[in-house]
This record gives C-alpha cells, sequence and structure tokens, in this order.
C-alpha cells in the first residue's frame, strides 16, 4: 500500500464521520478496524503515517491519529513518541496530550520521562498537568502521590491566594483525579489527603472538602462506583471538619 493510498483511505474516513457529535470515538474505531482488516506490510504503513500525524500536528487528525496509535498498543508507540515529544519545541496542547497517552501506554521508560515532565508542570502550577497527574497514579502511584501532595499543599495552603478560577478547574478536573486515585483503592486516596496534611492542614481540609462535595453530586456512584462513594465517604468528611 502506497503512502497515498494510505492517506487516501483515512480522508474517506474522515469525511465518512465528519458529522459525528462523539469527540472523535467512532472515527478512531473505525481507523482501528481498517487497520485489522490489512496485511502486516500495509498495517505498518498505515502505523507509521498516523505517526507522521501526530508528529505533523496536523490540526484536523492528530489527537484521532494518536488516539489510534494508543488503542491499537503496538510495541513501537511509546518509543515514537518519546521520540517526538523530546525532539523539538511543541505546543502544550500537543505535549500535554502525548504524555497523558504515554502513560496509558504504560512503557516503563515512557513513565520515567513522563513523571518527570509532570513534576515540573505541577512544580509551575500548570492545572493543565491535572490529567497527566491522574494517569500517574496507576502508573507509578508511589512517586504520583508525594508529586500531588506538594501541588495541593502549595495552591490550596495556609499562604496561598486561592482564586475562584482555580477552585472551578479543580472541582472540573476532580472526578478524573478521583478515578485514577481509586484504581488502586479508597486507601489512596485517603493517602492523599493525609500526606497534604502533613505539608499543610488548611490545604488538606479544603481538598477533603472538595472530594466530600462531589461525592454528592448524582454523577459520583457512576464515575467512581457506588462503593468507592460509600466507602471513602465518612472519612472524607471526617477529614473535612
Amino acid at each position: 500500500m502506497s503512502a497515498q493510498s494510505v492517506a487516501q483511505t483515512l480522508e474517506a474516513l474522515l469525511d465518512l464521520h465528519r458529522r459525528d457529535q462523539d469527540g472523535g470515538d467512532r472515527l478512531v474505531r473505525a481507523v482501528i478496524r481498517h487497520a485489522r482488516g490489512l496485511p502486516p506490510a500495509d498495517r505498518d504503513a498505515l502505523v507509521q503515517h498516523l505517526f507522521g500525524l501526530v508528529d505533523s500536528e496536523d490540526a484536523r487528525v492528530w489527537r484521532i491519529a494518536l488516539e489510534a496509535l494508543v488503542r491499537m498498543g503496538a510495541p513501537t508507540t511509546a518509543r515514537a513518541l518519546i521520540g517526538m515529544l523530546t525532539d523539538r519545541e511543541r505546543s502544550s496542547e500537543w505535549s500535554d496530550a502525548i504524555v497523558v497517552a504515554l502513560l496509558r501506554l504504560g512503557s516503563p521508560d515512557a513513565v520515567v520521562t513522563c513523571r518527570t515532565w509532570v513534576q515540573e508542570e505541577l512544580r509551575l502550577h500548570h492545572l493543565g498537568a491535572l490529567p497527566m497527574l491522574a494517569w500517574l497514579y496507576r502508573a507509578d502511584r508511589d512517586d504520583a502521590l508525594p508529586i500531588a501532595a506538594r501541588f495541593y499543599a502549595e495552591v490550596l495552603g495556609i499562604d496561598a491566594t486561592i482564586e475562584p478560577e482555580l477552585l472551578a478547574e479543580l472541582r472540573r478536573q476532580l472526578p478524573l483525579q478521583l478515578e485514577g486515585l481509586l484504581a488502586s483503592g479508597t486507601a489512596t486516596a485517603l493517602d492523599l489527603v493525609d500526606r497534604v496534611a502533613e505539608l499543610d492542614a488548611t490545604a488538606s481540609r479544603t481538598l477533603a472538602a472538595l472530594v466530600a462535595a462531589y461525592l454528592t453530586a448524582a454523577d459520583a456512584p457512576l464515575r467512581l462506583g457506588a462503593r468507592a462513594v460509600e466507602a471513602l465517604g465518612e472519612a472524607i468528611r471526617l477529614r473535612a471538619s
């Protein structure tokens, strides 16, 4: 399969799913379905084309191409994405998405690279790093927790200026944070709050109050599981008081 043929096939799929209102999910699944029906050499050509779209930051399809690569999970994907991440200056939106993709892939080498990346972004209080942190909990719990504790202690601490926009963004990101923490069990979420308390008691109570408030939301049992919400609830309320 020629490079032109690969590009034409993807363009046809893009046209077919142009009006989908699902964030690209059906298009990603269509690309993967197409890839699985190809002979190995043609599948490799398609994968290389997807890497090219990601590398060029093609505004129309790089996110679709990246998601397809992550879901296919080829052994070479993490190595190729690390190379792209470190080879030149990139947009923050692109870099953040690549780090999340690498953490989802779970490659040990990728986790080392991503841990340093997330730590530096949170040191600068860049809230765009919170989705990355949510995946880092899953990939490297022991290192993620102290990084997260330091961040929350600094942005919610007694000496911090807490702007309404900051609280709004923390609330918006909280469900994803809890999903990452609870992937290891209820104790991990409580461990984070307790680690924050060791650094700043005010920050710990504020974080616990944010979690307690979210646990009363209608979608909390759907996202986190009814048992997790019940198990976490009373312990979090005690820490918020």
